[in-house]
């Protein structure tokens, strides 16, 4: 019996031994790729595209047919956190980039394989090359659109160095985008998330909101400019839940457009491309005019009686979402009174930003300027209107620098209206010339759909 058991011990170490030695995890080793043919660059790729669209149009189609060219470039997405899917955005140099291109890859995960900073080689036969969601993208075509490269055609197409190398982001600012600057890595100083989204105990998350379907948009704006543009996060990333930060601070990532492609995007690879270290905000300050009194001559007013929308865009009034939502202000009336109104109340939008704003007010023959208007909120569940100056509209709400009003904003209950209330006298008088004013509401459907009624505003001098 002892022997017997003896046996049984020397067969199990055996075992063990050869588990060891034939179940391990093998190492995976890259041998320096040998590339037969002639490499060109992502900038020179990209030009035949633009020179195709100019030829036959915006959806025109560059398909790549025996050739032996080849681009490089390094990886700059990572879809290790979920917010990249099926695609890898590569860049042509690890430092000072120039150019940028998307490859659709139907692999998922990428980042196992090709990792953030993996130089690679992308054979260009019987690949091809269009705009996709107004990004240039590589891929097979496919109809009229490019689709993912067949995962068995991957490793004949999408060749990886042995180079893996840490990217420096190329140092932008908002209003510095351009198309050239697409499927980029860059780096973004002195941003914050709009007041609006981040309010104390009532703060957007990055993409888990009840009517964010595919995506979470969120507006981030310029401390140095003002400008504002869109953070977009997958709801499929493992970080979606996670609040948006309220300080001042840095953002790295991707440069690209939204689903329409008529707006650009910013894309974190995780939530570590947000370095907001910067406790204190750079909110505007509102401007302060000396005060006045007996401005009694009526340079403007509107009190929205017996008119409809229509009416008030014919005569100069802009009522804009720049999100690209459908929600905008409408016309309301309580008995005889009518007034213009705004709440994000089941319009199914995640995030909004809708402006109305006047038509020119001329102050050039006035002195002492105030404004005036009443104001009633209610269903309150934010603080989620702002009232602005500019004397220099740009026709974009977005791009235009605005002076923000020290206007008295109201709270209402959460089931019913406030009292209506005056928001002023509101000084002007340190503007002349033509100027706008601009209301401005930020929310999303849920979270922020407090509901305003503005009427009778007007402005007076001397």
């Amino acid at each position: 019996m002892y022997a017997k058991r003896l046996s049984y011990f020397f067969i199990g170490i055996m075992f063990l031994n050869c588990s060891e030695e034939e179940f391990k995890t093998p190492s995976i080793t890259i041998d320096t790729p040998k590339i037969e043919g002639t490499i060109i660059s992502i900038d020179a790729v990209l030009g035949i595209l633009r020179q195709e669209i100019a030829s036959n149009g915006e959806n025109a189609k560059v398909f790549f047919e025996e050739t032996d060219n080849f681009i490089e470039g390094y990886i700059v997405s990572s879809d290790k956190a979920g917010n990249f899917y099926k695609k890898l955005i590569v860049q042509d140099k690890s430092n000072n980039p120039s150019a940028g291109i998307q490859v659709l890859i139907d692999i998922n995960p990428l980042y196992t394989t090709y990792e953030l900073g993996r130089k690679i080689y992308i054979k260009l036969e019987g690949v091809s090359l269009g705009i996709e969601n107004g990004v240039p993208t590589l891929g097979i075509a496919e109809g009229n659109s490019i689709s993912t490269i067949p995962s068995f055609y991957v490793e004949d197409i999408v060749i990886r160095s042995t180079e893996v190398v840490t990217i420096t982001p190329l140092d932008i600012a908002i209003e510095d985008f351009t198309d050239k600057l697409l499927n980029l890595y860059v780096k973004i100083n002195a941003l914050q998330f709009t007041k609006n989204l981040v309010l104390e105990n009532n703060a957007f998350t990055f993409a888990a909101e009840d009517n964010d379907k595919y995506s979470g948009e969120r507006i981030i704006e310029s401390c140095s400019s003002n400008n504002t543009t869109i953070v977009s996060t997958s709801t499929f990333s493992s970080f979606k839940g996670l609040k948006l930060p309220n300080n001042q601070g840095s953002f790295e990532g991707v440069l690209t457009k939204n689903f329409l492609g008529n707006a650009y995007n910013l894309v974190l690879n995780d939530p570590t491309g947000l370095v907001f270290d910067t406790e204190s905000r750079c909110d505007p300050e509102v401007l302060e005019c000396l005060s006045v009194s007996d401005a009694s001559l009526t340079v403007f007013e509107e009190d929205f009686t017996n008119l409809k929308i229509i009416d008030l865009e014919d005569s100069g009034w802009i009522n804009k979402n720049t999100t690209g939502g459908k929600l905008t202000y409408k016309i309301g009336n309580f008995g005889d009174n009518h007034y213009i109104q705004i709440t994000g109340y089941r319009s199914k939008e995640s995030l909004y930003e809708a402006w109305l704003i006047t038509p020119e007010i001329d102050l050039s023959t006035y002195t002492d300027a105030i404004l005036n208007f009443d104001l009633q909120a209610g269903y309150d569940n934010g603080n989620i209107l702002e009232v602005f100056v500019t004397n220099n509209y740009t026709e974009n709400p977005s791009a235009t620098t605005w002076v923000k009003l020290d206007a008295t904003i109201p709270r209402g209950p959460l089931n019913a209206f406030s009292p209506i209330v005056s928001a002023g006298p509101i000084s002007l008088s340190c503007l002349e010339g033509k100027i706008r004013i601009g209301y401005r509401y930020i929310g999303g459907d849920p979270r922020a759909t407090t509901r305003y009624h503005i009427d009778n505003i007007r402005v007076t001098g001397k």
